[in-house]
C-alpha cells in the first residue's frame, strides 16, 4: 500500500509554499524596487479529488472494503434503527417533473400521436415471461387486458382525441432478465431503460453497498419515425444499478451503482485473522476486477479509468472519516441525436439520494444519525463530460416520506435544502426539528458554501410544531411551502426571496395533511393528502397574502369506506393542465375500497377535476367533473396509474391497459384498448 499520509502532506505543503518570491536589486541607499516574480497558482482542490495512478486509485478501494469490514467486526452487536405541448394547436400533457425543463423517465410518454407504454413491474413478482419472439400488432379478443405472455413488451397505440380512441400498432419485445424502469421520448426517438434490480432514489436501503453487487442497467435507443416497425439503434449495458435518469434537451443522463463482485472476501468478517485475509486478498485486485464494464451495441469495455474516479480528500475540512464505499455511483451522459455515449463521471462515496436541476445533477450523502447527523452534496455539471463544481454540507438528513428530491431545489445560484435531525427521544418535545439551508457555489473553490439557514440565532422559531414530521415540501420560485403533521396540518410559508436571509412569513393550522403540493400560480396552492379519516383529499390554499394564507375548501374524492391515490406519492401520476385563463384541468387516480352489501370491493379510477376562478383567487374553487373506472378485476393490473390529455381527450392508463371519454362526456367512457 502506498504511503498516502506523505503523500498528502507533501500537497499541502506545496500548497502552502510562497507564491511570490523577492528579489532584491543593488545595495544602499539608492536601492531599486523589488522585482515580483508571480509563480503559477495551483488549480482549485475540492472535497472530491482523483488518485494519481492506478495503484493509488486500488490502495484507497481497498482500504475501503477494510474500513467496511473492521466496522463491521467492531459494531455487529449493535442495533441500528434509522428514523425511518402544443402540436398543431392542439393541446396535450406530458409527463409531470420537478423542473420544468428536465424531462423524467416514465412508465407512459405520448407525444401528441402515440401512447408508449411500459410493461407493469407487478407483474414480474410472480409470473416468467418468455421473451417476445416478434413485433404484434393484433389485439386478443379474448385478452383485454394485455395481459398475454406474447405480447409482453413495450406497447405503442396511436390516438384518435376526436374520438377519444387508441389502437395499437406495435410492442417492442422485453427481452431478457431486465425489466423497463421507463422511457423517454422525443421527435422520432424512444429511450428504453432496463434494469435488474431497482432501489428508489433514497433510503437505508440506497447506502448499503453490497445490494449493488451483481446488478445490470441499461439503456436502448429505438428509432420510431415508423412507429409500426421501432429499429434498435443503440443499446448499452452496464454492470451496477439503475437509480434514476433524466434528459435534458437531446442528452439522457443515467445514474447507475456498482459494487464489484470480489470473488472470496469475506463480506463480514467476525475475526483480525479474516480482516487479514481480506487484505491479502484485496492486494492482488487490478483496476479491471474494480471497475465495471459497459457493453456498447456488443462491443465492451471499462466504463471510466481509474484517474475518472473521485473521492474524498481526507486533509479537507469536510471529508467523512472513512471513504464510506466500496459501492461506486456513476452518471453517464448519452445523445440522443448521434446515438452515442458521451462520457461518464464516477464518485467513489456512500451517495444516499440524487437531485437534478436543469444545471447540475445533485448527489446526497446521509452520515450519521440522530442530532449528529448531516448531508453532503455533490455537484456535477451537466454536460457531455460531467465535470465536478464542489461539495457543501448541512445538518440533518434527507430521509424521510414521499419524493425526498422535493426537499431540494436550485434557484438562481442557490442550492437549497429542507433536512431533518431527531434531536432528542422520540415523544420529546424536541425530538424532531427541521431546517432549511441555503449554499451557494464558489467553482474557484470548487465549494458549495453555507450561506443562510433557518432557525438561527435571529430567527429562533422553528418549522413545525414539536413531534411533527415534515410531508409536503415544494419550492416555488422565492417561496417554499411545507406541511408537517402529527395531530393537525399546519401549511408554513416561507419568503427566500433574501437567500441569504430566508423567513417564516406564514402559518395555517388544519385538519388532515397533504403529501404532495402543486402551485397554481403567485396566490394559490393545491395540496393532495389525506382527512381525518383517511379518504384522500384536494385542498386549495390562498397564498397571495404569505403572511396570511388560508383554506379556500377542501374536496374529497371516492365514496368508498378507504381510498388511496399513487399521486401522493409519485408526481408522475398527477396530471395537470393550464387550461384558459380561468379553468386548469388536473386528474387524480384512486384506488377506492368499499362494501356493498356483503361484498367488499376495489375499484380503480381516474378522477378528472377542474380548478375553476383561478384569475379571482379569493374566490376559486376545485370542481368534479367526472371518472373513468378501469373495468379489470385482476390484482395483477393494479397500476402504475397514469393519464393523458389531448384536447378534449382523456386517457386513463391502467397497469398497461388504456380507457378514455370525452371531458365534455365523461359518462361515456370506451376501453381497455
Amino acid at each position: 500500500m502506498t504511503s498516502m499520509g506523505l503523500f498528502r502532506m507533501g500537497q499541502r505543503l506545496l500548497l502552502s509554499s510562497v507564491t511570490l518570491l523577492l528579489i532584491s536589486c543593488g545595495s544602499g541607499s539608492g536601492t531599486s524596487p523589488p522585482d515580483l516574480v508571480e509563480l503559477a497558482l495551483p488549480p482549485p482542490k475540492g472535497l472530491l479529488i482523483s488518485a494519481e495512478n492506478d495503484v493509488e486509485f486500488l490502495d484507497i478501494f481497498s482500504l475501503s472494503i477494510i474500513e467496511d469490514g473492521e466496522d463491521y467486526l467492531n459494531n455487529r452487536d449493535a442495533i441500528v434503527v434509522a428514523s425511518t405541448a402544443e402540436d398543431s394547436g392542439r393541446s396535450f400533457t406530458t409527463t409531470y417533473t420537478l423542473e420544468a425543463s428536465v424531462d423524467e423517465h416514465d412508465v407512459v410518454k405520448y407525444d401528441g400521436d402515440h401512447l408508449f407504454i411500459a410493461p407493469s413491474r407487478s407483474m414480474d413478482c410472480c409470473f416468467v415471461m418468455p421473451a417476445v419472439s416478434s413485433v404484434s400488432t393484433d389485439q386478443s379478443e379474448e385478452d383485454p387486458d394485455n395481459t398475454s405472455e406474447e405480447q409482453r413488451g413495450i406497447r405503442i397505440l396511436s390516438t384518435d382525441p376526436e374520438q377519444a380512441t387508441a389502437a395499437l400498432v406495435s410492442i417492442i419485445p422485453v427481452d431478457g432478465g431486465l425489466t423497463v424502469e421507463g422511457l423517454y421520448n422525443k421527435e422520432s426517438k424512444l429511450v428504453s431503460l432496463r434494469s435488474s434490480s431497482w432501489w428508489g432514489m433514497f433510503g437505508d436501503r440506497f447506502s448499503v453497498s453490497w445490494a449493488w453487487e451483481g446488478q445490470t442497467s441499461a439503456l436502448d435507443i429505438y428509432d420510431i419515425s415508423t412507429p409500426e416497425q421501432p429499429e434498435l439503434k443503440l443499446q448499452i449495458e452496464m454492470e451496477g444499478g439503475f437509480v434514476t435518469s433524466r434528459r435534458v434537451d437531446d442528452t439522457v443522463y443515467m445514474v447507475a451503482r456498482h459494487t464489484p463482485t470480489i470473488d472470496g472476501l469475506i463480506r463480514y468478517p467476525v475475526t483480525q485473522e479474516e480482516i487479514e485475509e481480506n487484505k491479502l486478498l484485496l492486494s492482488g485486485l487490478t483496476v479491471a476486477d474494480v471497475l465495471p464494464t459497459v457493453s456498447i451495441n456488443g462491443e465492451s469495455r471499462l466504463l471510466v479509468e481509474a484517474s475518472q474516479c473521485l473521492f474524498m480528500d481526507k486533509t479537507n475540512e469536510q471529508a467523512s472519516e472513512r471513504y464510506g464505499f466500496p459501492v461506486m455511483t456513476f452518471v453517464i451522459a448519452v445523445d440522443l441525436e448521434s446515438e452515442s455515449m458521451l462520457g461518464a463521471s464516477c464518485y467513489m462515496g456512500s451517495v444516499s439520494g440524487v437531485y437534478a436541476s436543469e444545471n447540475a445533477i445533485y448527489l446526497s450523502q446521509t452520515e450519521g444519525y440522530d442530532e449528529v447527523s448531516r448531508t453532503l452534496v455533490h455537484s456535477y455539471e451537466f454536460s457531455d463530460f460531467l465535470s465536478y463544481q464542489g461539495s457543501g454540507a448541512v445538518e440533518g438528513h434527507l430521509w424521510g416520506r414521499g419524493e425526498v428530491d422535493f426537499r431540494i431545489s436550485e434557484y438562481e445560484g442557490y442550492l437549497r435544502l429542507v433536512t431533518t435531525t431527531q434531536a432528542g427521544p422520540w415523544g420529546s418535545d424536541n425530538s424532531i426539528n427541521h431546517q432549511l439551508s441555503m449554499l451557494k457555489l464558489s467553482k474557484a473553490e470548487l465549494k458549495l458554501n453555507l450561506v443562510a439557514s433557518l432557525p438561527n440565532a435571529n430567527r429562533p422559531e422553528k418549522i413545525g410544531k414539536p413531534n411533527e414530521s415534515l410531508y409536503g415540501v415544494r419550492f416555488f420560485g422565492d417561496k417554499l411551502y411545507l406541511v408537517t403533521f402529527e395531530t393537525i396540518d399546519p401549511l408554513y410559508v416561507l419568503d427566500l426571496s433574501n437567500p441569504e436571509d430566508p423567513i417564516i412569513a406564514g402559518e395555517l393550522n388544519i385538519p388532515g395533511f397533504s403529501d404532495f403540493l402543486h402551485p397554481v400560480n403567485d396566490d394559490l396552492l393545491l395540496g393532495l393528502g389525506a382527512d381525518e379519516q383517511g379518504l384522500v383529499k384536494l385542498e386549495l390554499f390562498n397564498v397571495g397574502d404569505i403572511s396570511a394564507p388560508y383554506s379556500l375548501g377542501t374536496h374529497v374524492l371516492g365514496d368508498g369506506r378507504w381510498s388511496y391515490s399513487e399521486a401522493r406519492y409519485n408526481r408522475h401520476a398527477f396530471t395537470y393542465q393550464q387550461y384558459d385563463e380561468s379553468t386548469d384541468r388536473f386528474a387524480v387516480p384512486l384506488t377506492v375500497y368499499g362494501k356493498e352489501q356483503d361484498d367488499y370491493y376495489q375499484q380503480n379510477r381516474l378522477y378528472m377535476l377542474e380548478l375553476a376562478g383561478k384569475d379571482s383567487p379569493a374566490v376559486a374553487s376545485i370542481v368534479e367533473v367526472g371518472h373513468i373506472t378501469s373495468m379489470t378485476d385482476n390484482w395483477w393490473s393494479s397500476g402504475p396509474h397514469r393519464s393523458v390529455f389531448d384536447g378534449d381527450a382523456v386517457y386513463f392508463i391502467d397497469g398497461t391497459s388504456v380507457y378514455s371519454t370525452l371531458w365534455s362526456n365523461p359518462l361515456e367512457q370506451d376501453g381497455p384498448f
